[in-house]
């Protein structure tokens, strides 16, 4: 199932790429409909080293590994391989794919060596992708010390500050210069008050 999710031969053309008008693709259906979104259920991400990212995420993140596998091949995983693609649970939750062994899930994938992506990517440069960062909710209260933990890490993280959302953040990379952010309520005045050198930003 999690193969799946992420493998597959390729981006095809999709029906809305294809058919002439969208009332074909619903067949039917009302277009003024809101369909529910339950949440995001997988983030992934392509790695040049997929050992080195793995083991950030699980240290200064404290992701679980949920499973990995080699995929150099083909479908059917390689036993004996290094692993090409690694699942590490960013929290488990409490909707249908959550409690039959889908929490919400970070998956990293050896864009170089992973049957499904290789030869569909043509280079690794964070500075020109289309992801501009990710953002993970921390409780209010470990605001401080996930950021004396991340300057541990020697990390550097940047405080941010978004009074428009009551909300307050932090921002560093990770080893192949992803941007993160970790963010949370801000109930308080102070907690909204930007340090000085660094931005209140809306952005």
């Amino acid at each position: 199932m999690l193969l799946n999710a992420v493998g597959g031969s390729g981006h095809g053309p999709l029906a809305c790429d294809t058919l002439p008008s969208k009332r074909r693709v619903f067949r039917g259906a009302r277009m003024d409909a809101m369909l529910t979104i339950t949440g995001v259920a997988e983030i992934v991400l392509n790695v040049r080293d997929l050992p080195k990212m793995r083991e950030f995420y699980k240290e200064v993140l404290g992701f679980k590994l949920l499973s990995e596998a080699c995929h150099e091949t083909g479908p059917e995983p390689d036993a004996h391989g290094d692993p090409t693609i690694a699942f590490l649970t960013i929290k488990g939750v409490d909707t249908p794919l959550g409690r039959h062994g889908h929490p919400q899930l970070l998956a990293l994938i050896d864009f170089q060596r992973h049957v499904f992506a290789k030869g569909r990517f043509d280079g690794h440069e964070p500075t020109r992708s289309t992801l501009n960062h990710l953002a993970f909710e921390i409780p209010p209260e470990s605001y401080e010390t996930h950021k004396e933990r991340l300057e541990a890490f020697g990390l550097r993280p940047r405080p941010v500050t978004f009074p428009a959302m009551t909300a307050r953040a932090l921002f560093f990379e990770d080893p192949e210069q992803n941007v993160l952010e970790l963010i949370c309520y801000a109930g308080s005045t102070a907690d909204l008050a930007a340090p000085t050198g660094h931005v209140t930003s809306e952005d």
